[in-house]
């Protein structure tokens, strides 16, 4: 991974999914390594907003294969309060042109995908989700799964028709919606809880469950799940949140360290207990590691590893076989000697 792992991509349609959520399509510009995803992956967006670069993980929501080459879609809510959802929704435009990464994640559907499943989406936390529907109503193919929606209002529910014209085809996919704070004729009221889950997927135990959500809502989904016999190996979740309780280093090393930065040639030194990616950035070589969630998460900031010795401990936004590789994450990787990184 030499150089920037970003490429370039165009803003080429903008469509609206509800009042406060919309879908933005782009198409990336050079395809000379590929720019391919699985259904419940995630891009990282690098926007140039003012004179900083700000990075932001988002979830591909359409299927693969159903775009044009090197075209996906992601579908935002507008949060006043984040910079970047906010410029997406008042600012982006079509022929607007920003910095993507390559899709990741292991948020993805079970190889098995002839088993019994429960999709569980809390807002806007339905786009892997949707991903995962659409890839699977594509391929024609029998798919047993009850796809559950939550929102606030039965205005919040997102791609209601979608999901209701798969329901009404043999594909499998049988969707429900729920809101919590009023009811429609489409959309029952109800919230999360073993009760709901009871009376509308009897067996919901049994299956394996793919949810995504606010954090309290998967945490909340997981427990019900694991307390009334789920088995915890068959629930998985998604999220970019930075942990509530993230777990602290414990460094072995109390020495002040050198980071050479391989392609430009920099040395960068790292004060004892410091990242990585924090000693970069407060170098005076003005050199920034593109980076989002600075916990081990989204793994936007991974690079290789050439020489030397770290003490890493992330959040799941790298594999084994990738650490293997001599990759690590700059945001949760303290030097314990001196060290190489190709950046």
């Amino acid at each position: 991974m030499t150089g920037s792992p970003f490429v370039e991509a165009t803003c080429f349609g903008i469509r609206r999914e509800s009042w406060n959520v919309k879908t933005f399509r782009f198409r990336v510009a050079n395809l000379e390594h590929g720019f391919d995803f699985a259904a419940g992956q995630y891009v990282t967006l690098g926007l140039e907003l003012g004179a900083e670069t700000i990075y932001r993980c988002y979830t591909v929501s359409c299927a693969p294969g159903s775009q044009g080459p090197g075209e996906f879609e992601i579908t935002v809510k507008h949060s006043p309060e984040g910079l970047v959802s906010a410029w997406l929704h008042e600012a982006l435009e079509v022929g607007v042109k920003i910095q993507v990464s390559r899709a990741t994640g292991d948020f993805v559907l079970p190889e098995a995908t002839s088993a019994p499943l429960l999709f569980i989406a809390g807002g806007v936390g339905i786009t892997p989700l949707m991903s995962m529907a659409r890839h699977l109503h594509a391929q024609g193919k029998f798919s047993d799964i009850q796809f559950l929606q939550f929102s606030r209002t039965p205005d919040d529910i997102l791609f209601r028709e979608e999901l209701t014209e798969m329901g009404a085809s043999a594909g499998g996919i049988v969707p429900h919606f729920f809101a919590s704070r009023s009811s429609s004729e489409a959309c029952q009221a109800g919230r999360l809880c073993p009760d709901l889950l009871n009376r509308t997927v009897p067996d919901w135990t049994t299956r394996t469950v793919l949810c995504c959500g606010p954090d309290s809502f998967m945490a909340d989904m997981r427990e019900a799940f694991v307390s009334n016999g789920g088995a915890p190996a068959r629930f998985h979740q998604e999220s970019f949140n930075v942990p509530e309780a993230p777990p602290l280093h414990v460094v072995k090393n109390t020495s002040v360290a050198t980071v050479r930065l391989s392609d430009s040639g920099f040395d960068v030194v790292c004060e004892p207990g410091k990242t990585i990616l924090d000693a970069v950035h407060a170098s005076p070589h003005g050199v920034k590691i593109p980076n989002a969630c600075r916990s081990g998460v989204c793994g936007t900031c991974k690079l290789r590893k050439l020489e030397g010795e770290v003490d890493m401990q992330h959040n799941g936004g790298i594999t084994d076989e990738e650490v293997e590789e001599g990759y690590i994450l700059s945001c949760c990787s303290i030097p314990l000697s001196n060290v190489i990184i190709e950046y």
